[in-house]
This record gives structure tokens, C-alpha cells and sequence, in this order.
């Protein structure tokens, strides 16, 4: 199963379909949009081996530019389902999701574009390869992720916001 309505905080077991997923999503999103991507990654909860996870791909597509996303054809990723989260303001970073259903607003797919190479790609794959690195360490990521959802079951920002200490604590970790 892949996808979740807005605001649900479900946690699904490791499934191959997520691996598949991204790399048809990555073939996908290449095709249309080209020579704009430097690199497609797998990231997020569904990137790390052995955990549960929401059942929504995160991809980090990144670009050169970030500020050259307000030049992109849109239409093109519509077609495929995928539509600018607009709302979402985050410097240095556009999100677009792809749904499949506009009416309960299930979203499938998130993808973040940020700057290749840049504070956002650094950070994200930096925090999959730890934990996938770092099997205890994963472990208790995914026992508080199965904390929150008990307690912030139809709150998916209160979720996201309340595992910050714990993403926080990982990336102090770089080199």
C-alpha cells in the first residue's frame, strides 16, 4: 500500500513496492523534466531498511537552482499527478506531491526540490545513510514513530514537528 489522506499519521511495515515505487517515480519525473535534475534520491522513513514508515515516497530532486523552479512547466508533471504544494514555504526547498485522490487528498508521492548538493540534499541523505548505517539507531526511530502515531494519529505536522529532537540529534553527527 502507498499513500495516506491528508493529516492521516498511519504506519505501514517495509514493503519492496516503496524501492519499486521511487524508481518508476524516478524514471518518471527524468522524462519530463529532463536536463533540469542533476539527481533523483530515495529519502525519508521508506529510504531506511527495516522500518515501519508512512507509506508516502520522499524523493529529493535536485537542481542547480532552486530559484529556476519557478520557470518549469508545471503542466507536464500535472499530467503524471503531480501538483506544487505552493502553501508550503520553505527557503531553499519547493515540494510538489503527487495524489491519488483529489478528493480525500492522498498523496502517494512528496517530492523536495532542493539545490543539488546544497543545506537540504546534505542534510536528508546524510540522516537515511546514518540510519540505514546504524541499525539501533534506526530502531529507535522507528519505536518514537510508532509513539507519535498512537498519539498524533489524524495530526501529521504535530508528528513530523515532535520527531525534530530525534532528526536534530542525527545531523549533529556530520562531519
Amino acid at each position: 500500500m502507498i499513500g495516506l489522506k491528508k493529516g492521516s499519521v498511519i504506519l505501514a511495515s517495509p514493503a519492496v513496492e516503496w524501492k519499486r515505487s521511487f524508481h518508476e517515480e524516478k524514471e518518471l519525473l527524468q522524462s519530463v523534466l529532463g536536463e533540469e535534475i542533476i539527481d533523483i534520491q530515495h529519502i525519508g522513513s521508506t529510504a531506511i531498511k527495516g522500518i515501519k514508515a508512512k507509506p508516502i515516497i520522499d524523493m529529493m530532486v535536485g537542481i542547480e537552482n532552486v530559484e529556476t523552479f519557478k520557470n518549469w512547466k508545471i503542466e507536464p508533471l500535472q499530467k503524471e499527478g503531480y501538483y506544487h504544494l505552493g502553501k508550503v514555504k520553505l527557503e531553499g526547498k519547493e515540494v510538489l506531491a503527487k495524489f491519488s485522490d483529489l478528493k480525500t487528498l492522498t498523496k502517494t508521492h512528496i517530492v523536495h526540490v532542493v539545490q543539488y548538493k546544497g543545506q537540504w540534499w546534505q542534510e536528508h541523505t546524510f540522516f537515511r545513510d546514518y540510519l540505514n548505517a546504524n541499525r539501533d539507531r534506526a530502531k529507535e526511530y522507528e519505536a518514537l514513530k510508532e509513539r507519535l502515531a498512537a498519539l498524533y494519529h489524524n495530526e501529521d505536522i504535530e508528528y513530523t514537528d515532535q520527531k525534530k529532537e530525534f532528526v536534530d540529534s542525527i545531523l549533529l553527527k556530520q562531519p
